[in-house]
């Protein structure tokens, strides 16, 4: 499913062992990555009103030698590179190049000042999300850590190890489960599922003059797809909640059970309804200390 992927980067100082960490997606069939670097046409003539000057030129070749290190490490796990530097409103080259290079997969970075801090910046990676037509996988990493004195950085390693896999019953959240055996191809044994049956669902059934569904009849659905999980080798355990904000208990039972990735859809009927216009799951995404994958 991800043969192609688009790297996009801004050379942030934790890109390339973000780089390194997805690049266990060649054994899940990856033969190709696009990296990525665009100058922001808007941003550096911003910056020349407050009077810098822009050398695109020497911006353009500095980012091509920047890209070539990324693009010798791939190459040297045996997987084509093509890098490509762009010029122009950062989201929507993203975007462009994604779509004329045919792409299956987006990486995104999102990062966080401290530890201190409870919430991911990176506006970018929002509109990424939104505005993309393919998966993308939201990598988290840490600028700055502090605790008792001592400097630790973690990585997303092993990524693809224990999955949280969010369901609504929506045809996006079915969608997602399409990418389960790839996910137990690169190494998952684990699978952490999550219903979370609240009142934002009952409330978006009623806006589709829908009945909201009775609380039976999910926890059949889920304990079904938990067996039907375990039968295809996973080690899996469901949690169908009541109550409780559901990005917050999304992320608290993740931090719990040590997940190592979040995987859920972008558009459903009930707590990740409205990922394209910023809701729950875009609250998923911002908070979570876990990478999450967004399948469309």
């Amino acid at each position: 499913m991800f043969t192609r992927i688009l790297f996009p980067t801004k050379f942030e100082e934790f890109s390339l062992e973000i780089l390194k960490s997805i690049s266990c997606l060649k054994s899940g069939g990856l033969e190709h990555v696009v990296l990525l670097h665009v100058i922001d046409i808007d941003k550096a003539y911003s910056r020349a009103d407050w009077g810098g000057i822009v050398n695109l030129t020497s911006i353009h070749q500095g980012a091509t030698e920047q890209l070539s290190s990324y693009a010798e490490y791939l190459q040297s796990e045996g997987i084509s590179v093509k890098s490509t530097v762009a010029t122009g409103p950062l989201v929507s080259e993203i975007i462009r190049i994604g779509q004329e290079e045919g792409v299956s997969l987006i990486v995104a970075g999102r990062q966080k000042r401290s530890r201190l801090g409870d919430l991911f910046i990176g506006s970018t990676t929002d509109e990424i999300v939104r505005e993309a037509a393919v998966p993308v996988l939201v990598t988290k990493y840490h600028t700055l850590t502090e605790i008792e004195g001592e400097v630790v950085e973690r990585f997303c390693v092993n990524m693809f190890q224990k999955i949280l896999y969010a369901v609504d019953w929506s045809p996006s959240t079915e969608r997602a489960e399409e990418y389960l055996p790839l996910i137990q191809k690169l190494g998952a044994s684990e699978i952490i599922i999550v219903d979370i049956a609240d009142d934002l669902v009952k409330k978006s059934a009623l806006r589709n003059d829908e009945k909201p569904e009775p609380i039976e009849s999910r926890t059949e659905k889920i304990r079904s797809l938990e067996r039907e999980l375990q039968a295809k080798g996973f080690q899996a355990k469901a949690y169908l909640l009541e109550e409780g904000s559901p990005h917050q208990t999304i992320n608290r039972i993740a931090t719990e059970e040590d997940v190592s990735l979040i995987i859920m859809g972008s558009q459903g009927k009930g707590f990740v309804e409205g990922i394209l216009g910023g809701s729950v799951s875009q609250r998923v995404v911002e908070r979570s200390e876990k990478p999450v994958l967004v399948v469309k």
